[in-house]
């Protein structure tokens, strides 16, 4: 037998080459016949074999195998039935079948850490422990074994047959071969014994032998199966059925209540683990949003996931958190939980030690330095450590959205948002930011919660790319059953049917019920299940779940209660101190009644070491909290609000201002009129304000308008109602509730005038410009802030007339007063550098700039944008750096447009960090319509690309169409473009914005040029001129007014262009008006200045890296050059670029020009 590998002769019968060691026949997974190292399918039954010929490249031989004791774990698989199955279906259909089968165990298996040693038949085996041991193999194994039986339930579902598996695992040493691969592995008694266990276990079911159990019975529930007496063995051999995972590796995680079975949601957990092995492979985000009533199972089908991922090789990156139910929630605690877990901060941890773990968590993760200082203040502003960084809601969303990311370059990460139900509207939009802006990376977001998140975010995830809703619907009655079945021994059946009707399918009734008779003494734990020791008698169930837990509640000491009352008012989650702080008692006093509360299960103690809350306790349940709260009377309702917001208040931290601020606010509900409700509404004020200052600062302006919202209603008439309405109009303008906001600035800007507060007036009028502006009502707050000015006069607050100054600049520059717009600014600067308000000073040079680019001083523009720039830097704010970004891409365009096109580039991927959408949405049109002047058409198709899908503003969808009409000309399909502009027409002309006009008309002067209407195409581009001689328009609308008089030999018409041309200066404009002006000495006769004049613009044009002008200028020269004075090389060269991009117009243009190519006329007289 020749080796395929390295051509050595070997012997008939021999596995493995004698030289190399290379495979020389293989085995077939479905028959176990040798076959060929080449063959593609078995000689004998004609199953697909794994492996094809030979490698031709030889391969250096492995090491020899050596033979070790080991102690092993060992699987043992086979079909139940799979005789049955193969009758009465098509071979080829039995063998997909098989290969699928075998496909899936191996799968699974190694997802586990294990080795396939080889499949017999339909049987396959498989070893844990070898060549590398981990005391978690056993475990691992049987984990695989249950995911294994799983696996085949489900393939036969999808194929129609019913089709099962059983299987055995024994642990134990065994004769292991270090190096084998495949076949070999393994041999020995235990191997034998393995193999009769599994014969032993009946379909579905997987036997362990007492070596196993022993090891994984902490994190496995099994039931004895007594001695079980298997063939070649002389003795009976003890075994155990293994029924469901209990916790993560080694049974960490796991609570000291008693975990009911997992029933009626395999489905669901299948569903969620192909979506996560999707999101890995894939690298794309993902969320699945689980939803259902409480008590349904959304929390157990999470705690599932856990420890179905803590089982395999694979790291999968695990984070949860949870959503407080303290009136509208906390400002993005989950997330806050999520970043503690990932870095080890316990909520107790001080300051300093959660900074220090936080640096260190950062500093591992994220591997560039920049990033890192960028990235690690905004996540310690999150956890309330440090103060508000420099920047808006949308660079806070772009730091912690790259924190995550770098996390999932790790691996595959996981993100479980529970009580998504109480979640402020911020968290809801990062959330849905993280799957716009993190799209690429394999992120899992799974969100539980209750069905009213539908009232408050209607279609919750619908509008997302990859989004998958699962709502858990009441479990049939049998698989209640089964449920109770699992979780008591013995129960009479009468019993069962009674708890079976009540529940109406919500297994936490069933639970509960069961409790209950625990609680009575009927039932006794055991193990993993009760016991039933009393007799149940008629069992009178309460008729709902609220009334059920209310009965477990009644049934407590009066004592035991209260302390649950005590806990329903602190929280969800809470440690023994501030417990005993709340109910006035010592700590040695309420740590064992905690701890009976635990046993009787109405509580756990939170111990995953991961985990923020670890040492805390929680309810086992929400709704165990929920009917405890319920049960309080309004005046202790009230003691005990007003005496957790104490004890949270010593902590004095800023990041649990929503949480005390909400306990005073409970607190004065639930007090009757008086001075001491006065007292409670001004301690609730204070908190109120803090919290919404903080939401603010945090991003979530819909929460911070609800804290200002509730202050106001607690606040009488004065200054500090004032000072809230001016917040709460601020917030519901970041919150895009445009109407509201107008509504509580004119509100505020009334009673400031009212109280005669000059400077507060003022501020927030400079407050409400950037309401109208998102209204398009720049004229008119321009002229309430003139009235603002006055009011305040020459010796008002300086600050306010530096806000209003800089506003006034922004609307006056955009609405066609580039004058007015200067002086505006230069006031507002004069006061922002005295003052050192960095913010004021960029805004208003950003508005200077604009204004100088209008009034045709370019190059001053470009400097301001540049010192813009700096100014951004030095605060540290990436939002102004791509504000400074955007305007020099607009300034330098007609001096170095290549330039242009990379600070488009830079602002747009600049803005996409600082997650600042408004300022990336004006990016990506202008960078894609510079790259379509200079040719590079493919960049301008990615950068529209880029915002597919995205929630656009208008004038970002008006900047896409002109950049899509553009591309649909060159390549000729003008029609469609005329057609998407005149939709456009009526609409444009009514806009305030000059800029958005003028490049509405430059676009139709392009495509009416393409279509050969070349009069309408000059007064299109000079309409534009008119209505912004300066503007950032202008240049490319001039060029288009010269172009059409060229082409249709009109010489005072490019007179008249390059008039218009005179108060622009720059490389790019200058060969523009060379390029015109070459063109006008050729129908003016003055031959030799023409082809100098075309030849030197030729040479410009390729300089400036404008291929497409250069492309233009060729065919400029072929409409007013006769053929021979028109150089072949330029034409063919333009020719050549123009097929390479697909511009059909311009080849027809070109064409026609070359063939109608005739004697320029005589000069005029």
């Amino acid at each position: 037998m020749v080796c395929p590998n390295c051509s050595s002769e070997n012997e008939t019968g021999r596995k493995f080459c004698k030289e190399c060691g290379s495979a020389l026949v293989i085995v077939c997974p479905a028959c176990t016949s040798p076959n060929a190292p080449d063959s593609k399918f078995c000689g004998e039954c004609g199953a697909a074999l794994g492996t094809s010929a030979a490698p031709a490249v030889p391969t250096v031989a492995p090491p020899a195998p050596s033979t070790e004791r080991r102690v092993v774990s060992i699987l043992f698989a086979d079909l139940v039935g799979s005789t049955n199955l193969a009758e009465g279906r098509d071979p080829e259909e039995v063998r997909d079948l098989l290969s699928r089968y075998f496909d899936a165990a191996r799968e699974t298996i190694e997802r586990y850490g294990g080795l396939v040693e080889k499949f017999i038949g339909d049987a396959v085996m498989a070893v844990w422990g070898t060549p590398t041991a981990h005391e978690d193999d056993a475990e691992r194994a049987v984990r695989a074994a249950l995911e294994l039986l799983e696996g085949v339930e489900a393939l036969g579902t999808q194929v129609g047959a019913e089709l099962r598996a059983r299987a055995g695992v024994l642990t134990g040493e065994a004769a292991a071969t270090v190096g084998a691969v495949s076949q070999g592995i393994v041999a020995g008694d235990l191997v034998n014994t393995a193999s009769r266990l599994q014969s032993m276990a009946k379909p579905g079911s997987v036997l362990v032998g007492e070596a196993t159990f022993r090891a994984t019975g902490r994190a496995i529930a099994y039931e004895p199966v007594g001695e079980l007496t298997l063939k070649g063995k002389g003795s009976p051999v003890p075994g155990w059925r293994a029924l469901r995972v209990l916790g993560e590796i080694g049974g960490a995680g796991r609570g000291e209540a008693i975990e009911p079975p997992f029933v009626g949601r395999s489905e669901e957990l299948r569903l969620i683990k192909e979506l996560l092995r999707s999101t890995g492979t894939e690298q794309r985000a993902r969320l699945v949003s689980v939803s259902g009533i409480g008590g349904i199972g959304k929390s157990r089908l999470a705690w599932e996931l856990l420890k179905w991922i803590d089982g395999l090789v694979e790291v999968i990156w695990w984070h949860q958190g949870r959503c407080p139910s303290y009136g509208d929630g906390v400002t993005f605690w989950a997330l806050g939980e999520m970043v503690r877990m990932r870095a080890r901060i316990a909520e107790t941890d001080d300051a300093a030690s959660s900074r220090r773990k936080l640096s260190a968590s950062v500093a591992e993760l994220v591997p560039d330095p920049d990033e890192r200082r960028w990235i690690e203040p905004r996540l310690a502003h999150l956890l309330g450590l440090e103060a508000s960084p420099p920047g808006d809601r949308e660079e806070l969303f772009s730091a912690w959205r790259t924190f995550f990311e770098r996390v999932a370059e790790q691996g595959t990460t996981v993100m479980v948002f529970q009580d998504l139900q109480w979640a402020d509207p911020g968290l809801l939009d990062f959330i849905e930011s993280m799957l716009e802006w993190s799209k690429n990376y394999p992120i899992l977001i799974v969100t539980l919660a209750r069905p009213e998140l539908e009232d408050r975010r209607p279609g919750w995830g619908s509008g997302q790319r990859s989004y998958t809703a699962l709502h858990l619907e009441p479990l049939a009655d049998p698989v209640i059953a089964e449920l109770v079945q699992g979780l008591v021994r013995g129960m009479p059946s009468e019993s069962i049917e009674r708890i079976v009707a009540r529940a109406e399918g919500v297994p936490l009734y069933a639970v509960e019920t069961v409790r209950m008779l625990a609680d009575r003494g009927v039932l006794e734990a055991r193990d993993d299940a009760y016991a039933l020791v009393g007799e149940v008698g008629t069992l009178e169930i309460p008729e709902t779940l609220h009334a059920l837990i209310a009965a477990r509640l009644d049934a407590l000491a009066p004592e035991d209660r209260a302390l649950l009352q005590d806990a329903s008012v602190v929280g969800s989650s809470f440690t023994i101190e501030g417990l005993a702080a709340v109910a006035g008692e010592d700590r040695a006093k309420v740590e064992p009644r905690l701890r009976e509360l635990v046993r009787k299960e109405f509580l756990e103690l939170e111990l995953d070491a991961r985990s923020p809350e670890r040492g805390q306790y929680t309810f086992l349940q929400a709704l165990i909290r929920e009917v405890a709260y319920s049960t309080l009377s309004k005046a202790d309702r009230r003691s005990r609000h007003l005496a957790t917001a104490h004890h949270l208040e010593a902590f004095g931290d800023e990041e649990l201002a929503g949480v005390v601020a909400t306990h005073y606010v409970e607190a004065f509900r639930a007090s009757p009129e008086g001075p001491e409700a006065d007292a409670l509404a001004a301690r609730a004020r204070d908190w109120l304000s803090q919290a919404a200052q903080r939401a603010l600062s945090l991003g979530s302006p819909e929460q911070a308008l609800g804290y200002a919202e509730l202050a106001l209603d607690v606040t009488p008439k004065g200054a500090e109602r004032a000072s809230l309405l001016e917040t709460a109009g601020m917030a519901a303008g970041l919150a895009a509730q445009f109407a509201r906001a107008e509504t509580l600035y004119d509100e505020a800007i009334a009673l400031q005038d009212e109280l005669g507060d000059t400077a507060a007036a003022g501020r927030a009028t400079a407050g409400l410009y950037e309401v109208l502006s998102f209204l398009d009502r720049r004229a008119e707050a321009a002229e309430r802030m003139e009235r603002a000015l006055e009011a305040l006069g020459d010796d008002g607050d300086e600050r306010a007339t530096a806000e209003l100054c800089s506003k006034l600049a922004q609307a006056r520059a955009l609405t066609g007063s580039p004058g007015l717009a200067v002086n505006w600014a230069e006031r507002a600067l004069s006061i922002a550098e005295r003052l050192h308000l960095r913010e004021v000073m960029i805004e208003a040079l950003d508005a200077k700039g604009q204004a100088f680019f209008n009034l045709g001083r370019h190059r001053e523009a470009a400097i301001l944008a540049r010192g813009e720039l700096a100014l951004a830097d030095e605060l540290g704010s990436l939002r102004y750096r791509a504000w400074a970004l955007l305007g020099i891409g607009v300034y330098i365009n007609e001096e170095d447009p290549a330039g242009a096109l990379q600070a488009m580039l830079e602002c747009a991927d600049t803005a996409r960090r600082a997650g600042d959408r408004g300022t990336e949405m004006v990016a990506l049109p202008n960078l894609a319509e510079s790259a379509i002047e200079l040719g590079r058409w493919a960049e301008a198709d990615d950068a529209l690309r880029r915002l597919e899908g995205r929630e656009l503003t208008a004038m970002a969808e008006d900047g896409i169409t002109f950049c899509e009409v553009l591309l649909e000309a060159h390549r000729g399909r003008a029609g469609s473009a005329k057609e998407r502009l005149a939709e456009m027409a009526s609409r444009i002309e009514e806009v305030e914005l000059i800029p958005l006009r003028t490049w509405f008309h430059r676009a139709r002067s392009l495509v009416l040029l393409l279509s050969g209407d070349l009069e309408t195409a000059f007064g299109e581009a000079m309409g534009a001129v008119g209505l912004d001689p300066s503007g950032m328009n202008t240049p490319l609308s001039v060029r288009e007014a010269a172009r059409a008089a060229v082409w249709s030999g009109d010489a005072q018409k490019i007179k008249t262009a390059i008039d218009a041309m005179a108060a622009i200066r720059g490389r790019w404009i200058d060969t523009v008006r060379r390029t015109a002006e070459a063109g006008l000495a050729t129908l003016e006769g003055r031959r030799e200045d023409a082809l100098t004049g075309y030849d030197r613009a030729l040479e410009a044009w390729r300089a400036l890296e404008s291929r497409l002008d250069l492309a233009f200028c060729t065919i400029d020269m072929a409409h007013v050059l006769p053929e021979e004075e028109t150089t072949r090389e330029a034409v063919e060269e333009a020719r050549a670029f123009l097929t390479e991009i697909g511009a059909a117009a311009l080849l027809e243009r070109l064409d026609a020009a070359t063939r109608a190519s005739t004697p320029a006329p005589a000069p005029s007289s």
